[in-house]
């Protein structure tokens, strides 16, 4: 594609931009008006949410010199105007934990498993109500640009059937960062990528209701969302509020980066964490753009900036080195599952420890109460708390009335702005079912039955001594309890069990009583009719199968 053309797909992108935005205006002022909160009272909400975020892959969770392997320093910064946010709890995995956020559910009562588009009850239930559905209601302009990977079943599951007025996205958990080709999962010792061939592989790009095809296999995917997110505020009208939810493609696998980024972490050998370090640098001024332009168009001061991991950094074994057949000479990594860190935390991404589920977060941005800048936040929060924030932020009650009227579970989030604004001191989330097996109550853990990646890694991890012995490659055995308080020891050191068994029956009880409200739900086998769709009606790309006249 040649740069006039290019340039003219971008301007037809905005000229569709400018129109929602138009349309949300006319909308927005309708639903203001119905509503008790008056606009000039509602932030501007930016949810940002990182994928596979390692806890140590940012320069606030460094010390002296160990800082000098990241390069975070617009996230740096953020946290340093904003609150830091120490308990931020999420699900072992990526799609239980969007479909957390965007449903307001605890994963255990709305999606416990990875899943795929392809699955029929992947992500949000069909009848659940959106936290965009919410703001949309509140006056609120809604688009979402990045990583969906909760639903895609019917036109309903889509960002757009959520409530989000544009969305530009890939459904799955992961794609290929300069085509868009789906990934299909980590490859054991290959040294070619492997190719992307219908049926069995399509292209994962979505624009708001149609494949995104002006924008497929053009240039870095960062570069695209970033310039969607330009045009969204530069075409928006600061007077009405805006949601808009980047979930970054940074930095799960494959692990591409452009080599001018890469060459800035020359002096790390290892090449996955090279990558891996050079994606999350990328993502830095991806972030350092957008709040740049929020602050052009006098925005910032009235924005509140959500930022979270949806779990920690994955730690599993190399199997295999990285290939470096790329245009420009640079890595990428598609074999195995590594490159992250979570140190000094223990475990990581697919596990229960506190290196899989307590990730990286911080809330930032003009709309915090200057007494609360610079704070660190101790607190238990759960990513399925946003949703009850954002609705009391935008006036609407955040209660799910199509979900009670179907029968499916009510919503958990919590209202955690008494919190962040100081009106409070302590959080009012008393706890965290993580799992049949896993229960975070107020300073205290208890761990059941086995446990993946127990271990811990260094500031350094991966490198030359750790290929042969990852944490991946650790287990646990926790048989009936492993009790831990995380307050103190939050890199669980320290199994107190034997020490406090009075703590550990107390804690038993509880799992086993709130884990009776656990809500089933299997995502189902991959339907064939989703890739058939893909080929025959979206000519190559993944998009809705069912229920397909269904006006959203």
């Amino acid at each position: 594609m040649g740069l006039v053309e290019r340039r003219s797909h971008r301007h037809q992108h905005l000229l569709l931009v400018v129109a929602v935005a138009a349309i949300a205006i006319a909308v927005g002022a309708v639903a203001t008006d119905a509503n008790d909160a008056p606009a000039a009272t509602k932030p501007h909400i930016l949810m940002v949410i990182v994928d596979d975020f390692g806890w140590a892959e940012v320069g606030y969770h460094r010390e002296g010199t160990e800082k000098d392997q990241v390069l975070t320093p617009t996230i740096d910064s953020l946290v340093a105007e904003g609150i830091e946010l120490n308990r931020h709890y999420v699900h072992q995995m990526c799609t239980p934990t969007r479909t957390s956020f965007q449903s307001g559910r605890l994963p255990v009562h709305v999606l416990q498993d990875l899943a795929g588009p392809c699955q029929p009850k992947c992500g949000v239930p069909r009848n659940m109500t959106g936290v965009a559905q919410h703001l949309l209601k509140g006056g609120y302009a809604t688009h979402f640009v990045g990583k969906w990977d909760a639903g895609m079943t019917t036109p309903k599951h889509t960002p757009k059937g959520r409530g989000y007025q544009s969305s530009l996205n890939y459904f799955g958990h992961g794609n290929w960062m300069w085509n868009e080709n789906e990934w299909q999962g980590s490859q054991n010792n290959k040294t070619t990528r492997p190719p992307c061939d219908p049926p069995n592989c399509f292209n994962d790009f979505w624009d708001t209701d149609s494949p995104a095809r002006n924008l497929n296999n053009t240039v870095y995917e960062e570069e695209i969302f970033r310039d969607r997110m330009n045009d969204i505020i530069n075409a928006h009208d600061p007077s009405q509020p805006l949601f808009l939810t980047y979930a970054s493609k940074v930095a799960h696998y494959p692990l591409q980066a452009p080599k001018e980024y890469q060459d800035k972490f020359s002096f790390i050998d290892q090449p996955n964490r090279r990558v891996y370090h050079a994606m999350v640098n990328y993502l830095d001024d991806n972030l350092k753009n957008v709040t740049s332009v929020l602050k052009a168009r006098g925005m910032w001061n009235n924005t509140l900036m959500v930022l979270t991991g949806d779990n920690g950094g994955y730690v599993l074994a190399l199997e295999g080195g990285c290939d470096v057949h790329t245009t420009d000479g640079g890595f990428m990594c598609y074999n195995g599952e590594a490159g992250a860190n979570n140190y000094p935390l223990q475990g990581g991404k697919y596990s229960h420890l506190e290196g899989g589920v307590r990730v990286n977060a911080f809330v930032s941005g003009g709309f915090v109460p200057p007494n609360m800048r610079g704070t660190k936040e101790e607190g238990i929060v759960h990513v399925a708390d946003w949703y009850a924030t954002f609705a009391a932020l935008a006036g609407v009650d955040p209660t799910d009335h199509e979900a009670a009227a179907s029968g499916l579970p009510p919503i958990d989030s919590i209202n955690m702005w008494p919190l962040l604004s100081g009106q409070t001191q302590t959080s009012p989330r008393p706890n965290v079912l993580l799992s049949d097996q896993a229960l975070v109550n107020g300073e205290w853990k208890v761990l059941v039955g086995k446990v993946r990646n127990a271990a811990w890694g260094g500031p350094e991890y991966p490198n030359a001594t750790t290929a042969t012995d990852p944490i991946g490659h650790h287990s646990r055995d926790c048989g009936k309890g492993c009790l831990y308080n995380v307050h103190v020891d939050p890199n669980e050191r320290n199994d107190l069990s034997a020490q406090n068994p009075q703590q550990l029956e107390s804690m038993l009880e509880l799992l086993a009583n709130l884990s009776k409200t656990i809500w089933p739900n299997d995502p189902g086998n991959v339907d064939p009719r989703c890739a058939e769709a893909a080929q025959n009606l979206y000519g190559g790309f993944y998009g809705p199968w069912m229920e397909l006249d269904l006006e959203v």
